[in-house]
């Protein structure tokens, strides 16, 4: 089960002593039921592998060197259009 928790809520760092506010505004976190942390690439990795086909979703991160690849064009996305992209964030459609 995946529960989406907002990086602005009072109690985020109380919950999660490994994520930072600060962290958060840069790219999105995944903590899983082992305490792990998984940030940007990583974290959208995990979470569609936890999604129905998952296993799918994931084969361009265990190509050699896709999770890499992954990063890089996951930091150039949130640095063009923020962590959870301008739309998002203003409820566009």
């Amino acid at each position: 089960m995946l529960e989406l928790v907002p990086y602005q809520s009072v109690d985020l760092e109380q919950r999660f002593p490994a994520v930072s506010r600060a962290e958060c505004t840069r790219c999105v976190h995944l903590v899983d039921a082992l305490g792990r942390v998984h940030r940007g690439a990583a974290a959208v990795r995990e979470t569609l592998r936890r999604l129905p086909g998952g296993r799918l979703w994931v084969l361009p991160f265990r190509i050699p060197g896709g999770l890499a690849v992954s990063e890089r064009l996951y930091v150039w996305i949130a640095h063009r259009w923020g962590p959870l992209g301008s739309s998002a964030v203003r409820g566009a459609t």
